[in-house]
């Protein structure tokens, strides 16, 4: 329903820290209608210039925290809000170079009273946005980035 909404146009920047380019994020609007816990994200997948990126190099921000890709099934107490965007911080040292990006998201969330998961899928060709400097302990414990 909501899925050419999905990749945010301008959540996608490098993001510095101590003087050195240590990954880039990506925003995402959830593919439904309400909010939801992150441990009912199934999957999110991201794929930027035909490349895959490995769910071990991705710390997904919402609002109340950041939290490593692999262990989204276990947070129950912070949500993905509907009006919100969700950032994935991907850990690539250097980042991106400064230019338009083919970004690739699908997201599948687990919704209790539906038989089936709900999925968002979104393709978009996208400028890097201006580097954003944050202490490296941002990434890990806050959404101030």
């Amino acid at each position: 329903m909501f899925e050419k909404y999905l990749i945010s146009e301008k959540t996608f920047h490098n993001v510095e820290s101590t003087g050195e380019i240590i990954g880039y994020n990506v925003g995402l609007r959830i593919p439904y209608y309400r909010g939801i816990t992150l441990s009912c994200v199934n999957e999110i997948n991201l794929t930027i210039n035909g490349v895959s990126i490995s769910h071990d190099d991705m710390t997904v921000m919402v609002e109340t925290g950041s939290f490593p890709y692999r262990e989204l099934s276990t947070v129950i107490n912070n949500r993905w809000e509907m009006t919100e965007e969700a950032v994935i911080f991907v850990n690539a040292p250097g980042g991106l170079e400064a230019k338009e990006h083919i970004i690739e998201a699908f997201v599948s969330l687990r919704i209790s009273y539906q038989p089936h998961p709900n999925t968002g899928a979104d393709k978009k060709i996208v400028k890097l946005g201006t580097t954003r400097k944050v202490d490296k302990e941002v990434i890990q414990n806050d959404r101030n980035y």
